[in-house]
């Protein structure tokens, strides 16, 4: 009896601590991958990078989506958060681990695993590993932002919810082939990880346009290793929101295009480190088989999962 008491609390701990990073909702990273396989199949065309199948693609969403939504059991005590500091994985209670690395080390070994699994596992454990890329795009994430779970409290990150705007998006990725293509080849997984966080932190900390104010006025860092907090803005992306300007008060207004570009921004820089990732993994395919073939179909149209 006692035993079994002694479980239950530390059951019931463990799902009062639980905290969990933010992610898009399904259907834009479903549109994000999608827009990443689509852009990188008319960039790699002619070159000896093998262009992408239908059911890689698929298989690539497939595991997008399931490592976004892994189940309470595996949230309570994977909480996924990226950690600038690179120190060790802190642990919570020798169970939780608060950091995403651990998770993501293993499924780019799983993805770059010179022999085991076929390939159409493997892309979905590249799907899995971009889950990761495209959750450093959030800005709370990165900082990151310490928030409880959706299931015990209404809480909700607005930029998450923020709309994907494909148009605009697809016309920002116009010169994303040169982009794409002069990626290192010593480009790893894990590298690309860092430096898509990197480049987060970077716009977060760039100034508002027009105001004396970065970013950091919603997303406030805290010390390497520790949380951030939202900032005097608050968690308000993409509402007004009045804060301070040195010594006067600005204001983002509802929709303001000011949100509309910073968004624009990040959701680019998720189908572009979506894509780099889809690069690393087909020019690994290519060095263990020479022999692969450039794909004589056209993977369009990318319907979403369970479309049929």
């Amino acid at each position: 009896m006692g035993r079994r008491l002694s479980q239950l609390c530390s059951v019931l701990l463990l799902a009062l601590l639980a905290g969990s990073a933010w992610a898009y909702a399904s259907d834009t990273r479903q549109q994000l991958t999608f827009l990443a396989a689509k852009q990188f199949n008319e960039c790699v065309a002619g070159t000896d990078v093998p262009r992408l199948t239908a059911l890689q693609v698929r298989n690539l969403v497939r595991g997008n989506l399931s490592e976004g939504d892994p189940g309470i059991a595996r949230r309570t005590v994977r909480w996924q958060f990226y950690d600038r500091s690179n120190q060790s994985t802190p642990r919570v209670l020798w169970a939780i681990d608060t950091r995403m690395h651990a998770r993501f080390d293993d499924l780019a070994e799983a993805v770059l695993a010179e022999s085991g699994e076929e390939d159409l596992p493997r892309f979905e454990r590249l799907g899995e590993v971009i889950y990761y890329l495209q959750s450093v795009t959030v800005p709370a994430n990165t900082v990151p932002i310490y928030h409880p779970r959706r299931w015990r409290w209404n809480s909700a990150d607005a930029f998450t919810e923020y709309p994907l705007d494909r148009e605009a998006l697809a016309s920002r990725l116009s010169q994303v082939c040169v982009e794409l293509l002069a990626t290192p080849e010593t480009e790893g997984l894990g590298t690309l990880l860092d430096s898509t966080a990197a480049v987060t932190i970077a716009n977060i900390r760039a100034p508002i346009a027009d105001m004396h104010a970065s970013w950091q006025v919603f997303w406030r860092e805290g010390e390497a290793g520790e949380f951030g907090s939202y900032g005097p803005a608050g968690n308000r992306f993409g509402r007004e929101a009045d804060f301070p300007c040195r010594s006067e008060r600005c204001r983002l207004l509802d929709n303001d295009p000011i949100y509309a570009d910073f968004a624009l921004r990040q959701h680019r820089l998720a189908v572009v480190s979506s894509m780099r990732a889809m690069l690393i993994l087909q020019r690994f395919r290519a060095q263990q088989d020479p022999t692969l073939a450039q794909p004589s179909w056209d993977v369009s149209p990318y319907r979403p999962i369970g479309d049929g």
